[in-house]
């Protein structure tokens, strides 16, 4: 095992010859890993680091006690932090594997960042990888989690995954090295435990090697996806644009195209957007616009010609600068910013308001004799939800009531325009202010 190890790790090496950080949580995977690397004939400059999650009280002392004892034999630098996991789950609303996952590697970042340690070595073996294949499959991951776990992501290397738990614990056995036993391992009501225990034994008894099969598979699955993440790159560009902020999903285009669900797939499922919203996503290709799809962190709108992808806004309110300026002899009102509008300062009052239109709303715009409504003056300019929600209403007020001077970013009112007679202009331009 210590050959294959040697002969796993210079390849995952790469031309790395620098210190390398080795996680280690105290079970049988990581301490073998610990002792094959400490007898590597490549003799790599090694630390550990172990995370304390305070899961099990009592038990997770024991673990950090006996990696820090290995490692004080050894020579080695080790570093240790308690984290409650617990605590760090509720706060982000996450499961305690996922908690787990985000404090122990965001901890190791920081180790290999301040001490210039520039891989991580993880202990994930073969049924690891294995058992990621069969949870990827029943969550819906699509082919990249078919591909298992990597043996090179980044800076995390795993040299043990192409050997099985069997040999590692028999290596284990046969060199005396001690090691901790995870009691919740044994908790069938996790599920990669009732993987593990349930299926996995009735998946031997079909394919005594069905680990070898597995890796096979998954090895090949990777590469397919390598593949297609080459296609997809030329795909997306076919696709979708870059506007006003959106990602912008071609909708005629994408109906076109043989596989539209395979690719619509590709470019959603990045931004979190679930497997059935993709499928009503899809469904909505044929549809009015207006339908909407939300994430945690970003909004999918059905628009006219495309699928809008915006990140959730903040909750913010709209303030309102106006300059006012001596009109420059080679003044033209039509050369301004696109979040700008020009208007002359001496048909405006002193005070300018600013809100978010609603309903009802009417102005004269620029060029026109007639008022009209500001939702049709939106629909005019093919605004979606997102736009019309980020525009402002800009107004005066007098005893007659509300006087629309602008529809920013968008259009001055009429009678509010810059003529050759225009001394004085006013810059009305509107900004976001993010909420607490």
């Amino acid at each position: 095992m210590q050959r294959g190890f040697d002969i796993a790790l210079e390849q995952l090496l790469g031309d790395w010859r620098g210190p390398l950080l080795l996680a280690v949580s105290g079970g049988v995977d990581s301490m073998v890993m610990l002792h094959l690397a400490l007898h590597s004939s490549l003799r790599p400059e090694i630390a550990v680091a172990h995370v304390n999650f305070m899961l099990r009280p009592g038990d997770c002392d024991k673990d950090e006690a006996l990696v820090r004892e290995t490692c004080a034999d050894a020579g080695i630098p080790f570093y240790t932090k308690k984290f409650d996991t617990t605590a760090y789950s509720t706060e982000k609303g996450v499961s305690i594997e996922m908690a787990a996952r985000e404090l122990r590697y965001g901890w190791f970042s920081e180790l290999m960042e301040a001490h210039g340690y520039g891989r991580l070595l993880v202990a994930h073996n073969r049924n690891d990888a294995a058992e990621t294949l069969m949870l990827n499959m029943l969550r819906g991951t699509g082919l990249r989690g078919l591909g298992g776990i990597r043996e090179i992501n980044g800076f995390i290397i795993r040299p043990l995954l192409g050997f099985s738990r069997a040999e590692i614990e028999s290596y284990a056995a046969t060199q005396g090295i001690a090691y901790r036993e995870d009691t919740t391992n044994s908790d069938v009501d996790i599920a990669r435990n009732r993987i593990r225990h349930k299926i996995f034994p009735e998946f031997e008894k079909i394919n005594p090697s069905f680990l070898n099969t597995f890796s096979q598979e998954m090895e090949r699955f990777g590469q397919a996806n390598e593949i297609l993440d080459e296609l997809y790159g030329t795909k997306r560009a076919e696709l979708c644009r870059e506007s006003d902020g959106a990602v912008c999903i071609d909708i005629n285009r994408l109906a076109a195209e043989t596989h539209k669900e395979y690719w619509l797939f590709r470019l959603l499922e990045p931004y979190g957007f679930t497997a059935s919203q993709i499928a009503d996503a899809l469904e909505a290709i044929g549809a009015q616009s207006g339908k909407e799809f939300r994430t945690a962190e970003y909004r999918l709108l059905r628009d006219r010609n495309c699928f809008k992808i915006y990140p959730m806004a903040e909750t913010s309110t709209l303030k309102l600068e106006v300059t006012v300026f001596d009109k420059p002899e080679d003044f033209d009102p039509r050369n301004h910013p696109s979040d700008t509008l020009y208007a002359d300062a001496d048909t405006l009052p002193e005070t300018l308001h600013v809100r978010p239109w609603r309903n009802g709303d009417r102005f004269i715009p620029l060029g026109m004799r007639g008022t009209r409504l500001v939702s049709d003056f939106f629909t005019d300019l093919k605004l979606d939800l997102e736009q019309k929600k980020h525009a402002g209403i800009v107004f005066w007020k007098d005893t007659a009531g509300e006087h629309i001077a602008a529809v920013a970013p968008y259009r001055i009112a009429d009678r509010h325009k810059t003529t050759p007679s225009t001394k004085r202009v006013a810059s009305i331009r509107l900004s976001a202010v993010c909420g607490q």
